[in-house]
């Protein structure tokens, strides 16, 4: 999480250049894991703190997307490529681009360590690249476009949460989750996997206060309580809640290489779907999030196990 201190202007010009510019010490080694609904949630509303927090080596990013953001189209869709695959390329192509942004020296190439993971009793698709990691868990969207209208998907996660979906099953078909509690012990199980021994641990969900986060999607919300369940497991984890939806109303508070890297990071992302012939995300209702990260930080409650 390494930021750059601006040279002191009132110093001469001669005596900033004999005198080089000190390098900030390294940040603690860390895991910082991004738990979303969405295949392009993070990008808009984690971002810079995602590309922040695999920005050194020592520090690893784990990205965590619950849900195929398929629409109701499921393991189909309009194109000659299934739309969450689509979306889960925008996804890989935004990790691809912060790993590279963070050490330019040297092109790492395309290729990612691709697997299909065990976590929970459950086959989770699991991707890896420099120091990040990602998991993309494939449940139904919430809402299935009809139109102009959405419909609640019959298995959601609010519905699954509640009750009133006893199961809700990936929508290629790779795994069925028994329960809210099922689905909350799977994404724990991933969170164990990918802690480091000797660095610290943070957690990165959606703000669940309305009234500083109004109008979010259920989708997030859902991820979100699920994510507060494993929280109570990691006391010795600072959980950073960010406002999402909510953040389009809000100033521009992002400047310098924070604002570029949002950039940069959300023209992945688009790009990943308009080359798998998806319909690009690079539009105005979109974009009106960019330059925007607004969140809450509550601090680590004790030592983890």
């Amino acid at each position: 999480m390494k930021r750059w201190l601006a040279a002191t202007a009132a110093l001469p010009l001669a005596a900033c250049a004999a005198i080089p510019a000190a390098k900030p010490a390294p940040s603690p080694p860390s895991v910082n894991v991004f738990v979303v609904a969405h295949q392009d949630d993070w990008q808009l509303f984690m971002n810079p703190e995602a590309y922040r927090g695999m920005d050194e080596p020592q520090e690893k990013a784990v990205f965590i997307h619950v849900t195929a953001g398929d629409a109701g189209a499921g393991a189909g869709g309009p194109g000659p490529v299934p739309y969450y695959l689509a979306r889960e390329e925008g996804a890989l192509r935004a990790v691809r681009f912060m790993a590279n942004a963070a050490d330019p020296s040297v092109g790492k190439g395309a290729r990612m360590d691709s697997a299909m993971a065990e976590r929970g009793g459950h086959g989770v698709q699991r991707y890896a690249y420099a120091n990040a990691v990602v998991y993309f868990l494939r449940l139904p969207d919430g809402n299935i476009v009809n139109g102009s209208a959405y419909t609640p998907h019959p298995e959601s996660l609010t519905r699954l949460r509640s009750g009133d979906a006893a199961t809700s099953g990936t929508v290629e078909m790779s795994a069925r989750y028994e329960g809210w509690q099922d689905l909350i012990d799977t994404l724990n199980a991933i969170v164990e996997s990918e802690r480091v021994a000797g660095s610290a641990l943070t957690l990165h969900i959606a703000e669940l206060d309305e009234e500083l986060n109004p109008g979010d999607h259920p989708d997030h919300r859902a991820t979100a309580f699920a994510m507060e369940e494993v929280a109570k497991l990691h006391p010795c984890a600072p959980v950073h809640r960010h406002i999402e939806y909510h953040t389009k109303t809000k100033p521009v508070n992002l400047t310098g290489v924070d604002y570029m890297i949002d950039i940069g990071t959300w023209a992945a992302t688009a790009s990943g779907l308009s080359d798998n012939y998806a319909k690009s995300t690079w539009e105005p209702e979109h974009n009106a999030w960019i330059g925007r990260s607004y969140s809450r930080v509550a601090p680590a409650k004790g030592p983890c196990s």
